[in-house]
């Protein structure tokens, strides 16, 4: 029987609806399946969470510092802490630190081996001085009446170091061309220990018997001047 166009026509038409009928069948069924699928995983992720959620909190922990990590390591060369541990101080620090502390160590031991303590002073008064009430004293512009016995205390802010000490007692004046000059008008030599740290000394007020400018020196045994001390008596 033969077919006319329309009929042809029809049946093409027909035949493409029933296939993309099936295309379309197809393809709901793989969105179904795929929606099935995912639906599961949720079900079991869930679960799953609230047995390993501490678990899954040190990952993200550990996830968070390893990319805190790397964004440093990458930010170039101006940050050289970035590459140091963020439990452990940089070993340049640590260096620094044990230099420093080196370095205090030895300035503590120097002074107290080598040290020599204060100043070393003389101290002057019209009475007799004692260690007590000897810093209590001046030690400028000192003025002495006259014909008053003057009392002497050294102290060499540390051990004396000596087996002797010389007290030297000088007049300054001028003389004919006013040219400076210093006379001494006595002296006391004193057998001290090494370990003492003060000595004292009297000078009687027949020294003192007329005004001028006077000074005291403290001289160890080779002549060194350890100390001086000028006052004047009128």
């Amino acid at each position: 029987m033969k077919k006319n166009k329309k009929d042809i026509f029809r049946k093409a038409v027909a035949d493409d609806l029933n296939e993309n009928h099936e295309e379309a069948s197809a393809l709901g069924d793989f969105v179904s399946d795929m929606r099935r699928d995912r639906s599961e995983k949720d079900d079991s992720g869930v679960a799953e969470g609230k047995n390993d959620l501490p678990q899954q909190k040190e990952e993200k922990e550990i996830g968070k510092a390893m990319e805190s990590r790397l964004k440093r390591l990458t930010q170039g060369a101006s940050q050289p802490a970035a590459f140091a541990d963020d439990e452990e101080p940089p070993r340049w620090r640590r260096y620094a630190t044990m230099a420093g502390i080196g370095v205090l160590v030895i300035a503590l031991l120097y002074w107290a081996l080598f040290s020599p303590g204060a100043r070393p002073t003389i101290y002057l008064s019209n009475a007799a001085i004692e260690e007590t009430n000897a810093r209590n004293l001046g030690t400028t512009n000192l003025v002495f009446p006259r014909n008053k016995a003057i009392y002497l205390f050294f102290s060499s802010g540390g051990r004396l170091g000596q087996e002797k000490l010389v007290t030297r007692l000088t007049e300054v004046y001028a003389d004919s061309s006013n040219m400076m000059k210093e006379e001494t008008i006595g002296q006391v030599e004193g057998s001290v220990k090494s370990n003492w740290r003060y000595f004292t000394a009297q000078f009687q007020k027949e020294n003192f018997d007329h005004a001028g400018r006077f000074r005291f020196h403290v001289l160890s045994p080779n002549g060194e001047v350890l100390a001086s001390q000028e006052f004047r008596i009128q």
